[in-house]
C-alpha cells in the first residue's frame, strides 16, 4: 500500500523541482537569418517580411516586389532602377571577387510556359545548353518559380526565374563556384529568398 504513494511522491517532487522531459529530434533548418518585424500596429502596407529592423530592406513600388538582405551588404541601383547587392570583397587582388544579387523584370511571354521563356533567356545568356543545368522547384513570394544553376558565363551564375501578373522575374546570384564566396552568397540567398514578397 505504501508503494503507489511513494510513486506520488516522486513524481510530485520531480514535477515540482522544474525539471522537463525533452524528445530529441531533427533540427528544422531555418529557411534564413532570423527576421524582427516592426513593431505593431504598423501603418506600413508591406508584406511582414519586408518590415523589418535588423536587416537592411528594398523595395521596388514600380516592379512591385521588395525583399531584405544583410545589414552589412551594400545596395546600388543600375540604370532603370535594378537592384544590385553586392558582399565585401574577397580576397585582396587587383580585381576582387564579390557576392552579388540582382533582380530583373522583363514583360512575360503570354504563348510561352516559364521552362519556355527560361530557356529562351538561357540559351542568350550562356553557350551552354540549359538541360544541362539543374533545375529545382522553389517558391518565391506567392508563386512558383523555377531555379536553374550552375549557368556559366566567366563564372557561374544561380538564376531563379518567375512569373507574376503578367512580368517575367529573373533572380539571378553570382558566383557560384568560388569557395571563398560560398558563405556570403549563402547569406545572401537565405535572407533574399527567405524575405521575397510581391506588393501592389
Amino acid at each position: 500500500m505504501k508503494l503507489p504513494y511513494l510513486l506520488l511522491a516522486l513524481i510530485f517532487a520531480v514535477l515540482s523541482s522544474g525539471c522537463s522531459f525533452t524528445v530529441n529530434a531533427a533540427p528544422t533548418p531555418e529557411i534564413m537569418p532570423r527576421l524582427d518585424p516592426s513593431p505593431t500596429p504598423s501603418n506600413s502596407t508591406l508584406p511582414l517580411t519586408c518590415q523589418l529592423t535588423d536587416l537592411n530592406v528594398y523595395v521596388n513600388e514600380m516592379d512591385g516586389y521588395c525583399f531584405a538582405y544583410p545589414e552589412r551588404f551594400t545596395l546600388g541601383e543600375q540604370p532603370s532602377d535594378k537592384p544590385d547587392v553586392r558582399g565585401p570583397a574577397i580576397g585582396s587582388s587587383a580585381e576582387p571577387v564579390f557576392a552579388t544579387f540582382s533582380v530583373d523584370v522583363t514583360p512575360a511571354a503570354a504563348d510561352k510556359t516559364l521552362r519556355e521563356q527560361a530557356d529562351v533567356f538561357l540559351r542568350n545568356f550562356s553557350v551552354v545548353d540549359p538541360a544541362t543545368f539543374t533545375w529545382t522547384e522553389v517558391q518565391l513570394g506567392s508563386e512558383a518559380g523555377l531555379m536553374a544553376e550552375p549557368v556559366p558565363v566567366q563564372l557561374s551564375w544561380r538564376i531563379i526565374f518567375v512569373q507574376h501578373r503578367g512580368q517575367l522575374y529573373r533572380l539571378s546570384y553570382w558566383p557560384v563556384d568560388v569557395p571563398e564566396a560560398r558563405a556570403d552568397l549563402d547569406e545572401l540567398a537565405q535572407t533574399t529568398l527567405g524575405s521575397f514578397a510581391f506588393i501592389k
